[in-house]
């Protein structure tokens, strides 16, 4: 019977004893009595030791929504909130979805166009002009007066001649219209006899309900978050199917800045769920 067992009978784990404890010869056996001694070893202390398993790596379970999916899912509510109570206030909204304040606050910032503040809810007794409009109506009101020197009563066609020959400086016909109303409006406005009943061409096209109503329109449409510099924008991919005044039309008409203009618009919208 040969002395030497061949290393590749060996059970793997006797083998990778032997291997550790350098009992391999250079021809890959090892003898009987070292492998006698070896299970003798294996019998009364253990088994040879198992391969150390890789590490478990452990994730906790998340057991609540982070603050971000907070966060929005409260934007989610609050926008839905507004699609029916449009200029409501912070307070408002915080009481009707029974959440705190100040997380109402910071989530309704990507929707706060629709909002009003507690000191918008009443609007000013006085009609506020921007500082271009106003100085655009003074204007048009010496160029009328100075054209009625000239041309008395003065017609918006006298105007018009006045205006080309260069002998008064002054807003075109249709910018005077948009400010006064109608040129019989304008021409009262400064004590000149227009000479002219009220024509349908010289009449603004809309009136301030209209123009509310386009806005609040706009400020419908949350792809353009109530920004002025997008009114046109909007105005662009309604105008197939309806004509719709410029965001400059609108501001010469109902007077004041952007925000004027919105506040108000809120106003009006609130006024349908409020009252």
């Amino acid at each position: 019977m040969t002395q030497r067992i061949p290393v590749t009978e060996l059970p793997e784990s006797i083998a990778w004893v032997a291997t550790e404890l350098d009992l391999i010869d250079v021809d890959g056996t090892i003898s009987r009595t070292h492998l006698r001694t070896l299970g003798e070893f294996l019998l009364r202390y253990g088994s040879a030791p198992a391969a150390t398993p890789a590490p478990v790596i452990r994730t906790r379970a998340r057991t609540k929504p982070t603050k971000a999916e907070v966060r929005t899912e409260l934007t989610d509510r609050i926008s839905t909130y507004l699609s029916t109570h449009p200029g409501a206030t912070l307070n408002e909204i915080s009481t009707a979805l029974a959440a705190p304040l100040p997380a109402v606050t910071t989530s309704s910032r990507p929707v706060d166009w629709l909002i009003l503040g507690e000191d918008e809810l009443v609007a000013s007794s006085e009609r506020v002009e921007s500082p271009t409009i106003a100085a655009t109506r003074d204007r048009a009101k010496g160029a009328l007066q100075a054209a009625n020197l000239m041309a008395s009563p003065l017609t918006h066609n006298a105007y018009t001649t006045l205006l080309r020959s260069g002998r008064v400086q002054g807003p075109s016909v249709a910018r005077i219209v948009q400010l006064f109303g109608s040129w019989s409006a304008a021409c009262s406005a400064v004590g000149v006899s227009s000479g002219e009943a009220l024509r349908s061409n010289y009449e603004r096209t809309w009136d301030d309900e209209q123009l509310f109503g386009f806005v609040e329109r706009f400020l419908r449409e949350p792809a353009h978050h109530g920004a002025s510099h997008q009114f046109d924008i909007w105005r662009s991919t309604v105008n197939g199917t309806q004509k719709v005044p410029s965001l400059g039309t609108v501001r010469n008409i109902l007077g004041g800045t952007w925000g004027d203009i919105r506040t108000s618009t809120l106003r009006r919208m609130r006024a349908a769920w409020a009252n």
